[in-house]
């Protein structure tokens, strides 16, 4: 990578851990905030599903005007938003109207930022000269996972050591970030977006049969993901009766240091061996099947816990894997390429997970993740039929 951008790799590099910051920490005070406030389930879930249909909704609008605003005035408003949400969330008890409110309001502030950094940050990273873009893509999106184990470890020994009461604290803290980042991206060089008159054209783009096999990709890979992840700790600790720290822990956490390990080691030997992403994408997934059967049917709890884990590997890089083998295929799209891309994976990690709870609220957990595992079997057809077309043409 050209050494001119390391300034910029790396701010892209913290934004994805401010972006971890927003999905990971509300689940983290859904206790605290239950506990202080009464809040019902159904309240908090609410919250989860307003970041996600937020961020879904910012990915679609930004797709029409991302190219036409650039990424540095997007890049600075991401980040003011995520920080500004995240000082709602501290603020929440003391302001002047009721506290869920405040929340949401929080969530809606903080997702509108998360949702325009999914959308720039690796339009950004693509456009900087490399010999192998797709190594570069795996090594950002592995900062999603080591900011989820940050966020995870950090803040659960902060209200373990100081009291869960002290909650808006750790909140602000994190606010830290995207502020200290937002200086660095009003500053940093930017390398050059494809040219207007070299991109290629979103209708022709539509009518590629192709295209729509890669949105269905990332759509189930982002599924595949964000369904165990979630509902990781729980599973632990109702169906294996596991304590609530191994399965955040042992669970959540290994989940997303297996995630960081997989998307972090082809983005290191990705270009010095010549590795095949096709083919490692598609090994991938077969495991995440594996995985979520033996998951599902495991009756040895120890078992079921080493092969959670063992599923952020397989899942590793179903998300940014479909990113390059876009970029690939489509090398002049633009951003809004990744802005739809986005879309489609922020479409599965809403829907696979609430598949799931609906399942589990009737069927129990155990048939819930047997019925997730519909979600890594179709990133595998995907892949598969990526294949098939890759060899015909």
């Amino acid at each position: 990578m050209d050494k001119k951008y390391r300034l910029t790799t790396a701010a892209c590099y913290v934004a994805y851990c401010s972006h971890a910051s927003i999905i990971n920490l509300m689940p983290l005070l859904f206790i605290p905030l239950r506990e202080q406030f009464g809040f019902s389930y159904t309240q908090l879930g609410a919250l989860v599903l307003v970041n996600f249909a937020t961020q879904l909704a910012v990915d679609i609008l930004l797709s029409f005007v991302v190219d036409r605003w650039g990424f540095r005035k997007i890049a600075v408003a991401g980040h003011l938003l995520i920080a500004a949400g995240l000082i709602t969330l501290a603020m929440a008890p003391v302001l002047p109207f009721t506290t869920y409110s405040a929340l949401v309001l929080a969530t809606l502030l903080y997702s509108t930022g998360g949702g325009a950094l999914e959308v720039i940050i690796s339009p950004i990273i693509n456009a900087i000269p490399a010999e192998d873009k797709s190594s570069n893509m795996s090594l950002l999106h592995s900062f999603y996972c080591w900011g989820t184990v940050a966020v995870v470890l950090l803040t659960t020994l902060f209200l373990f050591g100081f009291g869960k009461e002290h909650w808006p604290v750790i909140t602000a803290l994190w606010a830290i970030l995207p502020i200290a980042n937002t200086f660095i991206f009003a500053a940093c060089p930017l390398a050059p977006p494809v040219p207007e008159d070299k991109k290629t054209k979103a209708r022709s783009l539509w009518s590629e049969p192709v295209f729509f096999v890669l949105l269905l990709t990332i759509m189930f890979g982002g599924a595949a993901e964000i369904t165990i992840m979630q509902w990781t700790s729980a599973y632990m600790e109702v169906v294996f009766e596991f304590p609530k720290v191994v399965g955040d822990c042992a669970g959540m956490c290994m989940f997303a240091v297996m995630m960081g390990i997989g998307r972090a080691g082809y983005g290191i030997l990705g270009s010095k061996r010549k590795l095949n992403l096709h083919a490692i994408m598609i090994a991938g997934a077969s495991l995440a099947v594996v995985c979520y059967l033996i998951v599902a049917l495991s009756p040895v709890p120890l078992f079921g816990l080493v092969m959670c884990v063992a599923c952020g590997l397989g899942v590793s890089l179903l998300w940014p894997g479909a990113l390059s083998l876009s970029v690939d295929r489509f090398p002049l799209a633009g951003a809004w390429m990744f802005a739809i891309m986005a879309a489609a994976g922020d479409t599965g990690a809403s829907v696979g997970p609430w598949i799931a709870g609906m399942v589990a609220d009737r069927d129990g957990l155990r048939t819930a993740i047997l019925v997730g595992t519909i979600f890594p079997l179709c990133a595998l057809t995907c892949l598969l039929v990526l294949l098939l077309k890759k060899k015909k043409a």
